[in-house]
């Protein structure tokens, strides 16, 4: 599966570099490589992740490659969207699209587009054509390399956009939600517990 990445910060590290660190980390030198590590690569952030709806069904009915090349065009259509909000696509894998943007708002309006995007890609189409994505996002500090990403932030908007989110739907965490303009329409949701923490979860209209 395709992967795209690139760096947010010219001086990041990619995964390779960084575990090649950390495989020298020791009990004498941890304080400091961690407080190195922290000071490059820490940073705020926005997580999205977009999960294709009925992927069981529509691989079972229409075949998995044919499923695959849907998304595929799909995808292809969304990574330019994300770009030009200055978004990075960190990886595609599986059914799943993994971005991040340097602010809440960036991201939401990517993803707005996106999902407008998607409206006129299925107008007309049988089912067997279409694809719906399910969106998740949240913000906050995370680990951020030029070819991943990683942190409990990663984490909770992955379970929101592959568990919680419905079909169409933009499904955002509340520290995502109160860093919106009011010109972005949203409205609370409901709660979940995800890690031991309760989030509330907020749906983005458009």
């Amino acid at each position: 599966m395709k992967k795209k990445a690139k760096a947010a910060r010219p001086n990041l590290p990619t995964s390779e570099q960084l575990f090649a660190r950390l495989r020298g980390r020791t009990k004498a030198n941890a304080d400091s490589l961690d407080r190195d590590i922290e000071n490059q690569c820490v940073l705020d952030a926005t997580v999205m992740m977009c999960d294709s709806s009925g992927f069981t069904r529509r691989t079972r009915e229409y075949g998995i490659l044919h499923f695959l090349a849907v998304m595929t065009r799909v995808y292809d259509l969304a990574e330019p969207i994300i770009a030009r909000h200055r978004g990075t696509v960190i990886s595609r894998g599986a059914d799943n699209l993994l971005a991040v943007f340097e602010t809440p708002v960036a991201g939401v309006d990517a993803a707005i587009a996106i999902q407008r995007l998607l409206a006129k890609f299925n107008a007309g189409k049988t089912d067997r054509d279409q694809f719906q994505l399910c969106m998740g996002f949240h913000h906050g500090k995370l680990l951020r390399l030029k070819d991943g990403v990683y942190g409990d932030k990663v984490n909770v908007a992955s379970k929101i956009g592959e568990d919680l989110a419905s079909a169409e739907e933009i499904l955002v965490t509340g520290e995502v939600a109160k860093r919106l303009p009011p010109r972005v329409k949203r409205k609370y949701a409901r709660s979940a517990e995800l890690g031991g923490k309760t989030f509330e979860l907020h749906t983005v209209n458009y």
